[in-house]
């Protein structure tokens, strides 16, 4: 059944039935996984009229999207708390691969959904997914500096590079793991393999 045709409402994710929404999604993902996270369901156990859900989510990938922003939050304030340490980058960036993979990975059934929706290419979350990116690129370029300088904004800076290239291998090695290919330990092994080769190259 066609969703019912709504404006979608500017989202505020602590407003209260908005939150409660996004509660219910990612309960539901982590019971049963993308298949388990029906708009109808998660309207029912939220409380709220279905008009109500689609106003702030027009399709499940919105909604799993906004699970994923709550999720990162928790992690960058855990990271915040608890920045990775160590004495060389590549010391500090498996910490932070070790994190971020148990992050998605943790719970397979929630991780495989929130990987189903950024590798969807929905046509509502190119511009959300590409600010998620540059998030997750400004925690990998702090591990990398071991620091709480701002992240650099210019995509030609070293850094910015690096981080990118790092956040590419993460995202392949995380393909491999959907499919059942190979565990979450191989995808921290595949990404420090590339920053060891660039940071700890003579030259570097």
């Amino acid at each position: 059944m066609p969703a019912p045709a709504a404006p979608v409402e500017p989202l505020d994710i602590e407003e209260p039935r908005t939150r409660r929404i996004v509660e219910v999604a990612l309960e539901l993902a982590e019971e049963g996984g993308f298949a388990a996270v029906r708009l109808r369901t998660v309207a029912e156990r939220a409380g709220v009229a279905l008009r109500t859900l689609y106003k702030r989510f027009p399709s499940k990938d919105d909604l799993l999207f906004a699970v994923l922003v709550g999720e990162l939050v928790r992690l960058e304030q855990l990271l915040d708390e608890r920045p990775v340490t160590g004495k060389t980058a590549v010391i500090r960036l498996r910490g932070l691969f070790e994190t971020l993979t148990e992050f998605l990975c943790g719970r397979p059934k929630l991780g495989q959904a929130i990987f189903r929706t950024l590798g969807g290419g929905a046509s509502t979350l190119p511009h959300k997914v590409g600010a998620f990116h540059n998030r997750v690129d400004a925690l990998i370029i702090g591990a990398i500096r071991g620091d709480d300088e701002q992240a650099p904004s210019d995509p030609a800076h070293p850094h910015q590079r690096l981080a990118a290239m790092l956040q590419h291998v993460w995202f392949s090695s995380l393909v491999g793991w959907a499919g059942g290919v190979h565990p979450p330990e191989m995808i921290v092994e595949a990404v420090i393999d590339a920053a060891a080769l660039v940071l700890e190259r003579p030259d570097a």
